[in-house]
C-alpha cells in the first residue's frame, strides 16, 4: 500500500511539474485565456467521468453558495495569471517560484487565521524570500532591472491567489470530498472562459493546431488537471497532507529537468542557489517536528 501510494504522489508531483513546460509550448499558439479554457473543459470533463465512476455526489447547501462562487473565481483568476506569467518568465523560474506556496500559507494563515508563527518558521519565510530574490535577479542585486521581471512577479502573485483559494476554502475542504469540491470550483470559470472564448476566439486558432500541441494541451487539461486532482486527493486520503506535502517539492525539479532539454532552458549558478534557499526555507516552514 505503501509503494503504490508513493507512486500516486510521485505522478502528481510529475505531472504538474511538467505542466509549466506544457503551457509554454502552448503559448506559442494560444493565448493564456484560450489556453485555461481548453485546460478547464478537458479537466472538468474528466473529473465528471471519474466522479460518475466513483458515484460521488454533493449538493451545496444555502451557505456554500457564496463560498464557492468567489473561490471559483479566484481560482479561474489564478490559472489564467499563472499561463500569462509564463509568457514572460521561464518555465523553470516558474517551478521554483510556485515553490513558495507553502510559505505564503503559513504567512497569510498567521494573519487571517491567527495561527503562531514561530521563530524557526521566520526564518525559513527569510530563507525563501532570499532565495526569491536571487532566483529573480539572477544575482544582479547591484542593478534594479530584474524589479521589472513581470513575468515572474505574476506567477508570485499566482502563489497568492493560491493561498487566498486555499484559505477560503479550508473549512469547506474539510467536510466535502475534495474531487467533488474541486469539480465544482472549476465549473464556473470553465462555462465562463470557454464562452468568452467562442465569442472572441477564431475557429481556425483550433483546428489548424499541430498534432503536438493538441497532445500539450490533451496532456494539460486530462492529465494535469483532471487525473492528477484525483490522484492528489487519493494520496492525500492514504497519507496524510504533511506526508503528501512532500512529493510537491519534486514539482520544480521536474520542471527544470524537462525545461532544459525540452524548452533549451539555462540553468545558472543563482537559479541554484536560489532554488536550494527556496527549498530550504520551505522545508523549515513545513517541518513539524523538534523544537521550535
Amino acid at each position: 500500500m505503501t509503494t503504490m501510494t508513493n507512486a500516486i504522489l510521485l505522478t502528481v508531483a510529475v505531472l504538474w511539474g511538467a505542466s509549466f513546460v506544457g503551457t509554454k509550448m502552448a503559448l506559442a499558439y494560444l493565448t493564456p485565456t484560450e489556453i485555461i479554457a481548453i485546460r478547464l473543459l478537458l479537466g472538468v470533463l474528466s473529473l465528471r467521468i471519474i466522479l460518475a465512476f466513483k458515484k460521488s455526489r454533493w449538493s451545496p447547501g444555502r451557505g456554500d453558495i457564496a463560498i464557492l462562487l468567489f473561490s471559483s473565481a479566484v481560482l479561474g483568476f489564478h490559472f489564467w495569471i499563472q499561463a500569462v506569467g509564463l509568457n514572460y518568465t521561464t518555465a523553470t523560474n516558474t517551478g521554483w517560484l510556485i515553490a513558495t506556496v507553502p510559505v505564503f500559507i503559513a504567512a497569510a494563515s498567521a494573519v487571517f487565521l491567527r495561527e503562531k508563527i514561530t521563530p524557526r518558521r521566520t526564518v525559513g519565510i527569510i530563507l525563501a524570500a532570499v532565495g526569491v530574490i536571487l532566483l529573480v535577479s539572477k544575482g544582479r542585486l547591484h542593478r534594479l532591472d530584474w524589479l521589472q521581471s513581470f513575468g515572474d512577479w505574476l506567477i508570485l502573485a499566482s502563489c497568492v491567489t493560491w493561498t487566498v483559494y486555499t484559505i477560503v476554502t479550508r473549512n469547506i475542504s474539510r467536510r466535502v470530498n475534495t474531487l467533488v469540491l474541486t469539480y465544482y470550483l472549476m465549473l464556473l470559470p470553465m462555462v465562463f472562459l470557454v464562452a468568452y472564448c467562442l465569442g472572441t476566439s477564431s475557429v481556425d486558432t483550433f483546428i489548424t493546431l499541430p498534432l503536438p500541441i493538441i497532445l500539450v494541451l490533451l496532456f494539460l487539461g486530462v492529465l494535469c488537471l483532471g487525473v492528477a486532482h484525483w490522484l492528489w486527493v487519493e494520496g492525500l486520503a492514504r497519507k496524510g497532507a504533511t506526508d503528501a506535502g512532500v512529493f510537491i517539492y519534486l514539482e520544480p525539479l521536474v520542471t527544470t529537468a524537462v525545461a532544459v532539454p525540452v524548452l533549451q532552458e539555462q540553468v545558472g549558478l543563482f537559479t541554484v542557489v536560489g532554488a536550494a534557499m527556496i527549498i530550504g526555507g520551505v522545508y523549515i516552514v513545513e517541518r513539524r517536528y523538534g523544537p521550535k
